[in-house]
């Protein structure tokens, strides 16, 4: 066997053992993504580069993504170019291939945002050239954009190279090469994590005699000796929002609800000068997980319930790092209630910096928290400070 056939027969063969070897993997309910590009094409060897014009280059490439930073993807490609001044034939090329796209920078971006970013990809398999079967891969270099969850769109460069097969009469010997500069164009919806059952948090509430000092109780212990707790929550009255209701220390006494129309604060345990969600601890829920679950299952159980989910700081640090840091705030309890199911649409964010302090103002804790406020349609989130 001459050595083009070889080289022809290993292309197949590696080819194949990608796509069989990943299947499994692709198996685990990964997600499907679907990537269309249309290029402009142009030889970059002879003859190829005298027999024929720039001309087209169209890709479909199904895929399924293995993780936020590998995807398995199958193509379909066709390369269209005319024919050249003193020729007569154009030129046309089939591809059937299976490959890798990679995102170097994926497990750095946000769940949500999955499509987009820097990729590379390599594709190998068989080629359809006229009368002739052909092997070949090309190798891709693009950028995406990613306007929504759903798409991206990009520029991509891509490299093709069909391999000359045994010497053929008429044909000139040499591989085919050629460059194609294009978009790229991306849809699906990104790996998520599966939902996570929704329980409310236990009504029973967290009894606290008045006149004494409370005991700890989740996230809060401000009771001091003569403070009472009128609704016998757990959360007493110098702290508690809602004094006659009954509610949970991280919500400040309120009724765990941002759908009711009052204005829910929540002391998610943000540590200082950080957006991070409470860490876990020995395989135990997050601090804040039961109580942002009930929100979830709140927004959930209403669909004309919109909340805008208001992020704020203490005032340590620069006005202008503050007010990025209290958006990141708010940002990070939104991924976390997507996860839970909600759409996204229906929790814009904000922050508010540290414009907005609660009483008493000197507490820190107090002060790095989110607090949901709902919106009537066609309203946007508050620019000013809530009552």
């Amino acid at each position: 066997m001459s050595q083009n056939r070889l080289g022809f027969a290993a292309t197949l063969g590696v080819a194949a053992c990608l796509s069989s070897s990943l299947v499994s993997g692709a198996a685990q309910a990964q997600q499907f993504q679907l990537h269309a590009e249309g290029a402009v094409a142009v030889g970059l060897d002879q003859p190829q580069s005298d027999r024929f014009t720039p001309g087209a280059y169209l890709a479909l490439r199904p895929g399924l993504a293995l993780g936020r930073v590998l995807s398995l993807q199958w193509s379909y490609a066709a390369l269209m170019v005319p024919a050249g001044e003193g020729f007569d034939e154009a030129g046309a090329a089939h591809f059937l291939t299976t490959g890798l796209r990679v995102r170097p920078f994926g497990a750095m971006m946000d769940e949500e945002r999955q499509l987009g970013g820097l990729f590379a990809d390599v594709n190998a398999g068989y080629v359809r050239t006229g009368p002739l079967d052909r092997a070949g891969f090309d190798l891709g270099l693009g950028y995406g954009f990613q306007p929504a969850d759903w798409l991206s769109v990009g520029p991509v460069v891509r490299y093709l190279q069909i391999l000359q097969p045994d010497r053929i009469a008429d044909q000139t010997p040499g591989d085919a090469q050629f460059l194609t500069i294009g978009l790229d164009f991306g849809f699906g919806a990104a790996p998520k994590d599966e939902p996570v059952a929704m329980e409310p948090v236990a009504a029973e509430p967290l009894r606290c005699p008045d006149a004494v000092i409370c005991p700890e109780q989740g996230i809060l212990s401000y009771c001091a000796e003569g403070d009472k707790d009128t609704d016998r929550d757990g959360t007493c009255d110098s702290v508690d929002l809602c004094k006659t209701e009954i509610g949970p220390p991280a919500t400040l006494g309120c009724p765990i609800d941002p759908c009711s129309g009052k204005p829910l604060v929540v002391l998610v345990q943000f540590p200082y000068d950080s957006s991070a969600m409470p860490p876990e601890k020995q395989q135990e829920p997050q601090t804040m997980d039961p109580v942002l679950d009930s929100i979830a299952k709140a927004i959930s159980l209403d669909p004309s319930c919109r909340v805008c989910i208001m992020g704020h700081a203490s005032d340590e640090g620069a006005d202008d790092y503050n007010l990025t840091l209290s958006r990141e705030r708010s940002e990070a309890v939104s991924r976390y209630l997507v996860r839970q199911g909600l759409p996204r649409d229906r929790m814009p964010t904000t922050g508010m910096g540290t414009r907005c302090p609660l009483e008493p103002a000197t507490s820190l804790m107090l002060n790095r928290r989110v607090e949901f406020i709902r919106l009537m349609e066609g309203e946007s989130c508050p620019t000013t400070c809530t009552d």
